[in-house]
């Protein structure tokens, strides 16, 4: 896999990247909408400067992400505007939706923390890899960002497979409504599969990289099949949410593509079977 590393990581960063430009673009072109949604939200005070505050945060982060230029500075800053973000609009947790989009955030963090863990990999605009600052990478911050951004990844599939196990008629309904008619009990317990397997995988750090790419086997169809639509930035809120899924669900690919480059580090059942003298420089 190490052959493939550098173009794993910028395919991951493109897709990480894509969805703050995307969003900090939306903002730009519907500036009165995200204001009103902000303030009603609680933000009533300064409005204009947090909502300008954002669209540079997003935009500027996801340029810098993009071209792999000042990575981890940008990453770290994307990971605290997604922790606030969050906060703010996505804790109203008995709105099923709402829960969803919590976990998908959560979700994209775990990506996020990848990238600051192993930087932007060759392909950026410099042409090397970022070195990390500060305490040394290797030596405790890498396995422990790798390690929640585990977590954070395989959290979203988890949920969301215990969902469908512990709701077939309401899940297999939905797949019908969604004009998967044919073979959808077998299409259930596939996804089941996948997604409680995947994110097992992930957790345990065992079999990780077959764990994400039966993760990201699972959310390129799943994302074609439920969240295609437009993508104007001008369309009402039910059409905006499934933007915003889609969006999401394409970052959540990039943070398991850096999965895929990287492995799952030494915090590991993959690295503790690669014994000690491999697991250094996880």
């Amino acid at each position: 896999m190490q052959h493939y590393e550098a173009a794993l990581s910028l395919g991951g960063r493109l897709l990480l990247a894509a969805l703050f430009l995307w969003a900090g673009l939306h903002k730009i072109f519907n500036p009165v909408g995200t204001q009103q949604y902000m303030a009603a939200y609680g933000l009533t005070l300064g409005t204009m400067f947090l909502f300008l505050a954002a669209t540079v945060v997003e935009v500027g982060g996801g340029i810098a992400l993009a071209i792999g230029h000042s990575t981890r500075e940008a990453t770290a800053l994307l990971v605290l505007f997604m922790v606030m973000v969050t906060g703010v609009f996505h804790t109203h947790l008995v709105d099923p939706n709402q829960v969803i989009h919590f976990a998908k955030n959560i979700a994209i963090t775990g990506g996020l923390f990848y990238v600051l863990a192993y930087g932007p990999g060759a392909s950026n605009v410099g042409g090397q890899a970022e070195e990390p600052t500060g305490a040394d990478m290797a030596g405790f911050r890498r396995p422990a960002l790798t390690l929640a951004g585990r977590l954070f990844l395989g959290g979203l599939f988890l949920l969301s497979g215990l969902n469908k196990a512990l709701d077939p008629v309401g899940a297999t309904q939905y797949m019908a409504a969604m004009g998967m008619t044919s073979g959808t009990e077998l299409l259930y317990a596939g996804a089941v599969l996948l997604e409680i397997g995947g994110a097992l995988s992930l957790w345990l750090g065992w079999w990780t990289r077959v764990g994400a790419a039966a993760l990201i086997l699972f959310i390129i169809p799943a994302t074609i099949m439920f969240h295609r639509t437009s993508m104007s930035f001008v369309l009402d809120a039910t059409l905006q949410d499934q933007q915003f899924h889609m969006m999401k669900n394409l970052a959540i690919l990039g943070g398991l593509i850096y999965v895929l480059a990287h492995g799952a580090g030494s915090l590991s059942l993959d690295g503790w079977k690669a014994g000690p003298t491999r697991r250094l420089p996880a």
